[in-house]
């Protein structure tokens, strides 16, 4: 579990998906991170006024705001600059990875996702 002495570790997961967005709270939910949700880009950054997350999950491909542009404001806001942001795509072409890596995405996972996997990666950011 994530939980520390002083808080509860807390993630922002940014998915279009309904399904995808659900699954992936539940089991972050269950490992003890408190989980905001967004469904695009634009609900991302209005949840992030109010909110400051120890990292973001985001999928790349969104209606109103994408993941990468998603990621460049966040890596131009100096108060969410140093929060780790995991990029989600179901694109498995090296062009998506670029994007989001040059954008600020500290690592890129592929649909369909390994929970396991993920869980394991966010160990790495988030220990």
């Amino acid at each position: 579990m994530w939980l520390t002495m002083e808080r509860t570790l807390q993630v922002l997961l940014v998915e279009d998906a309904p399904f995808l967005r659900y699954a992936f709270g539940r089991l972050l939910r269950m490992q003890g991170f408190d989980v905001k949700e967004a469904n695009d880009g634009q609900e991302a950054l209005d949840c992030l006024a109010e909110f400051r997350p120890h990292l973001i999950l985001t999928d790349l491909m969104m209606p109103v705001m994408g993941g990468v542009e998603l990621i460049r404001h966040i890596r131009a806001n100096p108060d969410l600059d140093d929060v780790p942001v995991v990029a989600i795509t179901a694109d498995a072409t090296d062009h998506a990875e670029q994007a989001a890596r040059e954008a600020g995405a500290v690592d890129v996972i592929t649909k369909p996702i390994d929970l396991t996997a993920l869980l394991d990666r966010l160990k790495v950011l988030v220990p």
